[in-house]
This record gives C-alpha cells, sequence and structure tokens, in this order.
C-alpha cells in the first residue's frame, strides 16, 4: 500500500526570499526543528542531514534530488528514531512564483510505502503544515 499527501499554502514574499529559507535545508524556520547536523553540502545528492524535533525524534534524510531551477528538492527518511512504520518516505519541497502578485506558492508532497502507515502519514500532514505556517511567519514582512 501506498499513501500520497499533499500539504501547500501561498507565502506573501517573492521566490528568491522563499527559496533562499529552503534550499540550505536547515529548517531554521521550522518551530517543531531544535536542530539539524548535515556534515555535506545542502545541495550535494546523495548527502545526508541530521534534524532533531523538540519532541525528541531524530531522522536522517537523504537528498535524492535538488534542482536550483526549479526551486525544488526532493528527500527520503533513511533512518528515524523512534522508528516509523514505513518501508520508504519521500518527500519533495518546490516553490512556485505567483507572478500575478509576486507571492510564492510552495507545495510539500510526501509518498509512504507501507502497511498500516496512518500514524507516519498523520504526523508527516501535521509536521508541514506547522512548517509552511513558519515558513511564511519567517518571510513574509
Amino acid at each position: 500500500m501506498s499513501t500520497h499527501n499533499i500539504e501547500s499554502r501561498v507565502v506573501n514574499a517573492p521566490l528568491t526570499k522563499v527559496w533562499s529559507a529552503l534550499k540550505s535545508q536547515d529548517f531554521a524556520f521550522w518551530s517543531l526543528v531544535k536542530s539539524v547536523e548535515a556534515p555535506s553540502s545542502s545541495q550535494e545528492v546523495g548527502g545526508t542531514r541530521t534534524v532533531t524535533f523538540n519532541d525528541g525524534t531524530v531522522q536522517v534524510y537523504r537528498l535524492t534530488e535538488f534542482s536550483e531551477t526549479n526551486n525544488s528538492f526532493t528527500y527520503e527518511i533513511v533512518d528515524s528514531t523512534p522508528a516509523i512504520d514505513v518501508l520508504s518516505a519521500t518527500h519533495r519541497i518546490r516553490a512556485f512564483p505567483v507572478t500575478a502578485d509576486n507571492t510564492t506558492f510552495v507545495q510539500w508532497t510526501s509518498d509512504f510505502a507501507a502497511e498500516g502507515a496512518l500514524e507516519a502519514v498523520q504526523d508527516a500532514k501535521y509536521k508541514k503544515v506547522e512548517a509552511l505556517t513558519d515558513l511564511a511567519k519567517a518571510v513574509e514582512n
């Protein structure tokens, strides 16, 4: 069984400002994140980063795609403590310019392959909604 989840938001800031906050993948804007350790470049495909959340969850993300041209990146969760009940979890963040008013449409998708992954899907949904809200607060002026 696989599950696809999409969260999105229009951020009242230009694409350059929003993409600048996203592309480093340090999630500095995200209030649920306590710290991020990244031994490699944020744009190096195959590079990993360890994300520690305020609730004690620690996840390791591996970058599988990065596109400066398309303002997007894709990562997979390769380790999680506590463990998540999925065979695989792939996430993609994309930012699009809204040319009519110089705002940005941000889309965060997740694909999960697993049996009974409802808890992981709900947790990811909650975290993405919070992250997009925090991103908007960080870049909107």
